[in-house]
């Protein structure tokens, strides 16, 4: 895949494209979903993009279920009724919100490239290009973060220019829900967009190293950039902690500089130096240029959000 065809997954037409293999009389799971994507952990995500159909009638996302033959719910103004009622007409027997006899109705069977399987293998032959150690010419911070709003994002960065603070906004259409470990390919386009003449050092709301294939965000970006990045996340989703420090395979990847800031690296910056880059820049206990980006993309959302209305 080009750069261009992995910022640009339309992970939600393989969905839509997914449901219309299922055969009539037949239903199938979220996580069966999921697989034929490539990887368990989109089975949320694929609950999400479901939500989001506009076009029932031709996408029949009612044909899919919980693993438990439950029939779950349906967004619907008739809801769950509704899910009932189209499940009977396409000859399901179902009783007390279950199917019966699910596993002889239930289709598995699906036809797909496995987009994440291919991107989670795009992640793991980056690895022998992350670089660990410092360099980098300028130390000046800049700052990348994006709000949603269903498909649509809202990208503000920020970096510094003397003692003045310059601005940059973009808002993109996303076809990449959030899926644990795929938040590069969801958000890459949006720093490409604002960030690729950027000189410093740049900060990332996600995480760098700390990732199930040490390529967060921050580390990916880093090197489809080439420039030096950190990644600073709000919650810690993987690794053992002693004292901290965050150990990922044995190996110290992350520091909690609080319970609201855990600190990787990206590229191009040590561990140590962005530690001590980054605790002159805190503001109750969170790198101030970080809380400024969020608040300029929720303000740009919301701005956006009461045109569109």
């Amino acid at each position: 895949m080009l750069d261009s065809e992995l910022e640009d997954v339309n992970l939600y037409d393989y969905v839509y494209k997914l449901l219309q293999q299922i055969p009539r009389g037949y239903v199938s799971t979220y996580g069966a979903i999921a697989d034929a994507l490539g990887d368990i952990k989109a089975s949320r995500a694929v609950g999400t993009i479901l939500s989001q159909n506009e076009n029932s009638d031709v996408y029949p996302c009612y044909k899919i279920v919980y693993s438990t033959g439950e029939v779950g719910n349906f967004t619907h103004p008739l809801g769950t009724k509704e899910k009932i009622s189209r499940l009977k007409r396409d000859g399901i027997k179902i009783t007390k919100n279950r199917i019966d006899r699910f596993e002889d109705v239930l289709f598995t069977d699906f036809k797909c490239d496995s987009p994440l399987r291919k991107l989670s293998a795009i992640q793991e032959k980056m690895k022998p290009q992350i670089k660990v150690d410092d360099d980098f010419k300028n130390s000046y911070f800049g700052a990348i973060d994006v709000s949603y709003s269903g498909r649509m994002g809202y990208g503000a960065f920020l970096w510094y220019n003397g003692e003045k603070i310059e601005k940059k906004e973009v808002v993109l259409r996303s076809d990449f829900p959030y899926i644990p470990g795929y938040l590069a390919f969801k958000e890459m386009k949006f720093i490409r967009n604002l960030c690729s003449e950027f000189e410093g050092i740049l900060l990332v709301d996600a995480n760098g190293l700390l990732h199930p294939r040490m390529m967060g965000l921050a580390t990916y970006a880093g090197l489809k950039l080439d420039i030096p990045t950190i990644g600073v996340a709000k919650s810690l989703q993987l690794g053992k902690v002693s004292g901290n420090s965050v150990y990922l395979y044995d190996k110290k990847t992350a520091i909690l500089l609080s319970k609201r800031c855990i600190v990787s690296p990206g590229n191009k910056v040590s561990l140590e130096t962005a530690i001590k880059l980054l605790k002159p820049e805190l503001s109750r206990s969170y790198p101030k240029i970080l809380k400024l980006v969020h608040d300029c993309t929720v303000t740009l959302r919301n701005h956006y959000g009461i045109n569109e209305n």
